[in-house]
């Protein structure tokens, strides 16, 4: 850490849990505001007790001269301090204040002086000449100390502003009263000599005015400094005792004893503010000082000094009251910001206690280790032990890091994350991040400093962001690889097709390759049903199960392939046993996929020149000693087979192993994986061999399921009657697409009596209400209302009506968008008629 740094942090003395303090002054303006009158009361009583007070304290121990007492007049702080406190609006109320206090000291009686009133010198134009002085410099005053404090708000703490215009209508009290003494001296020169001496116009004038001025200034910044620090009264009252030395004071100097009576009573006042609590020490002071003085008329009454060290001992008595101000200002001032940074210091415990923060410190040297509260619930240690028994703590393979971060000699900070030894009651561990800063003390010893922090929640929460992050990055890898998925699994088929064509133009017999066309035809549209396997697997297609003869099965795989095989220089044979050409009972489909991709990978990865497509029934023990007929499928080819190493992870999604020629080819490596999970979805197994031949083999393991008496070897029975049915329906088809469109109604024109097409949802639904179909085929994607919609207004009005969807996606939540909204069923295209057939023999009524 920087040396900068470093001071910057320590000036901060906890400045963000501070009290959000508001000025005194602010505090009590608005209190007036609230409660005008309660408040002026209040004010108008302690004004009118002071001035009442020193009034009579001056008048029974001095010559009580109106042109002294009246320069500055006793209650001139009621209108500096007024125009101050009070709001714009009432700031008429100090200036009546000052106004009716300043007749006071004129009607005092039982003073056994002259009463002012009466007095044949005091005369209408000098009582209004010393009103208008009095009146002039405390508006001064007052307006000074308004705008000041206005300023300097925003610069400074609420409490170091408040002081400061303390000290600012002190120093503007001293400078303006000492031109209102000038003045009252100037204006002396117009009045009658002989009343002059009467009036208290003398030699002495100047020099006791200006006494008089310093210690009004004083009693200002006192009252200031009493209103800022002075505690509740509750806290007051048993320091009340203290005042009575002053009234001894009295009692003694008027009898004769100790010294200088002003300078003894400033000390006293001095010894006051440095013991007393700085809550407690004005009000007894300045309490105590007001009450001698009303009793002596010290420091309201001057008389000329007799010499040179009277003269300077009335200036030290003076000098003393400033510093007796001083001294309880910095006193409490310093009270205030030891409290301010203690509840700061609290707050900041509050809040490490509810964060899991703990501090600490730790003498590297002495071995010695202090921990807060926080840090010792944490971690079970007590606050003072050494630095070995918090390592202790530490998880075993994080304390050499620890330990090192501890001892070394940087001043730099540094940060770490360790498992703590003590783990949650389930075993989860506890992670702590450790912040540490090192200084060398005073006396040359290396100092760390630091905090810590238990962090396990936001460890977990990391933990789980970064699995669902980590889990993201999968689903989106598969998704990214779902396109190799495709290119894997459809190029097969598509290939053959791109090549049966290639035939065509050459001249080839088209009945002797239209049966492989369709062979590759339908292995490409079952392939893309198969895609929603991979990308929603909850929405497998439902297993269709149908007889088929196993020879036949066989010879259409090699037949899709002979060609391909072909132009690879590749043979398949067929190789049947026992019981191939019985019909049994499977999902042809799946099984046929399966099979051709076996096919398939071998002519494109094996590298070699055959391929043996096998079939067997064969015998094995069934439970409770029954015996178990399955069926056994090989796929066999004489290539470079599959090194041992590679063999645990060959039916993994992504794999092509690591170190054979088959690496060589393009792929997704999910063909096997798919192919395993079509088997055991039918209940069989698939698993890999080494190949008789040399290379590769994959056995495919069923139970075998014969078909029943009198079943067709046709997946769906002719039924002359039921088509005789269809020809009788009207169809009404919605359909956007127009190509698509025009083969579909030629499909449908075999089997129906009449087809109607409409291009979009909207205008089918008109014709549907205007003439009710037997049978609604749509389409999902069409402009102004898409087929799923049609389908829900269709079935409110007519809800027997059959209504089927079309869509070509094979992926993605279509289905379920038709199955939202009540459709009797679902078909991809292109349109297959016999499994329309099929769903129509179970729907129409």
């Amino acid at each position: 850490m920087s040396p900068a740094r470093a001071a910057e942090l320590s000036r901060d003395q906890g400045f963000v849990f501070r009290d959000f303090e508001i000025s005194k002054i602010r505090m009590i303006t608005e209190s007036i505001r609230a409660y005008p009158v309660r408040m002026t009361l209040v004010y108008l009583a302690v004004i009118l007790f002071w001035t009442v007070f020193m009034s009579y304290g001056s008048a029974l121990h001095g010559p009580n001269t109106i042109a002294v007492n009246l320069s500055p007049q006793v209650c001139l702080f009621t209108i500096c301090v007024g125009l101050l406190l009070y709001p714009r609006h009432l700031l008429w109320v100090p200036v009546a204040a000052l106004c009716f206090m300043y007749f006071v000291p004129f009607v005092l009686p039982f003073t056994g002086k002259p009463i002012w009133l009466v007095m044949p010198e005091v005369t209408p134009s000098l009582i209004l000449f010393f009103l208008i002085t009095n009146l002039i410099a405390g508006l001064v005053i007052g307006v000074i100390a308004r705008s000041v404090y206005r300023r300097i708000g925003r610069m400074f703490r609420p409490n170091d502003t408040d002081l400061l215009i303390g000290w600012v209508i002190t120093i503007s009290f001293a400078a303006i009263c000492f031109v209102q003494v000038h003045i009252a001296q100037a204006y002396a020169q117009l009045l009658p000599a002989q009343d002059l001496k009467a009036l208290g116009f003398d030699e002495s004038f100047v020099d006791f005015s200006m006494n008089r001025v310093l210690r009004g200034a004083s009693v200002v910044v006192g009252f200031f400094v009493a209103v800022l620090y002075t505690d509740r009264l509750s806290a007051v009252v048993r320091y009340l005792p203290a005042m009575l030395i002053f009234p001894l004071l009295a009692i003694l100097h008027r009898a004769g004893y100790l010294g200088y009576p002003m300078l003894d009573t400033a000390i006293v006042g001095l010894v006051y503010a440095m013991i007393l609590p700085a809550g407690a020490a004005p009000v007894i002071v300045i309490g105590g000082i007001t009450i001698y003085s009303a009793l002596t008329g010290q420091y309201l009454t001057d008389t000329p000094p007799g010499d040179v060290e009277s003269a300077l001992l009335e200036i030290y008595s003076i000098g003393s009251l400033f510093l007796i101000v001083a001294k309880m200002a910095l006193r409490g001032r310093g009270r205030h910001e030891r409290e301010q940074r203690s509840a700061s210091l609290r707050r900041l415990s509050l809040v490490r206690e509810f964060a899991g923060v703990g501090l600490f410190a730790v003498n590297i040297p002495r071995n010695s280790f202090r921990i807060e509260v926080s840090g010792q619930t944490l971690l079970g240690i007590p606050s003072e032990t050494t630095l070995d028994a918090f390592i202790e703590t530490i998880a075993m393979d994080h304390r050499r890091a620890v330990r090192d971060a501890f001892v070394a000699g940087s001043d730099e900070t540094s940060t770490m994350v360790v498992p703590l030894l003590r783990t949650f009651s389930e075993g989860q561990e506890r992670l702590v991040r450790l912040h540490l800063w090192g200084e060398n003390s005073i006396w040359k010893e290396r100092i760390v400093y630091g905090l810590l922090i238990e962090v396990t929640d936001e460890y977990r929460r990391e933990k789980a962001l970064s699995n669902a992050l980590k889990e993201l990055s999968l689903r989106q890898e598969r998704q990214n690889q779902l396109f190799s998925i495709v290119s894997h699994e459809v190029r097969t088929p598509a290939s053959v097709l791109s090549m049966l064509i290639s035939e065509l133009e050459c001249g080839e017999d088209v009945e002797e390759l239209r049966p492989q066309m369709r062979e590759a035809s339908n292995q490409l549209l079952t392939v893309l049903d198969d895609m929603r396997q991979a990308v929603n697997p909850e929405k497998n297609q439902k297993i269709k199960i149908s007889p088929y003869v196993p020879a036949e099965l066989a010879e259409q795989v090699s037949s899709t392939y002979r060609m391909m095989a072909q132009t690879k220089n590749f043979r398949i044979n067929i190789c049947l046993g026992e019981g191939a050409d019985r019909s049994i009972m499977g999902d042809v489909s799946r099984l046929k996929q399966v099979l051709g991709n076996l096919v398939r990978n071998a002519i494109i990865h094996s590298n070699g020149s055959e391929i043996c497509i096998g079939y067997e029934r064969r015998t094995d023990d069934g439970p409770q000693g029954t015996n178990l007929t399955q069926v056994c499928w090989t796929i066999t080819d004489d290539g470079v087979g599959i090194p041992p190493d590679d063999v645990a992870r060959l039916f993994q999604p992504f794999e092509r192993g690591s170190a054979d020629a088959r690496n060589q080819a393009d792929g997704s490596g999910l063909g096997l994986f798919i192919a395993k999970q079509m088997i055991e979805l039918l209940g069989g197994q698939l698993s890999y061999f080494p190949s008789p031949m040399g290379g590769a083999g994959y056995r495919i393991v069923m139970p075998e399921v014969v078909t029943p008496a009198g079943r067709s070897k046709s997946v769906v029975a002719a039924d002359k009657d039921f088509d005789e049915r269809l020809k009788t329906l009207r169809v009404v088809l919605a359909e956007d697409n127009m190509l698509v469109a025009k083969i579909t109604l030629k499909q449908l024109g075999r089997i129906f009596g009449s087809i109607e097409h409409f291009e979009n949802g909207a205008l089918a639904l008109a014709r549907i209400q205007a003439d009710p179909p037997d049978l609604l085929l749509t389409d999902l994607f069409m402009p102004e209302m898409p087929g799923d919609e049609l389908i829900q207004a269709v079935r409110t009005e007519y809800p027997d009506l059959p209504m089927i969807g079309l869509t070509a996606a094979v992926v993605g939540d279509d289905t379920r968008r038709f199955e939202e909204v009540g459709a009797t069923a679902y078909l991809p295209k292109p349109l297959s008629i016999e499994k329309l057939k099929t769903i129509l023999q179970e729907h129409l009524p």
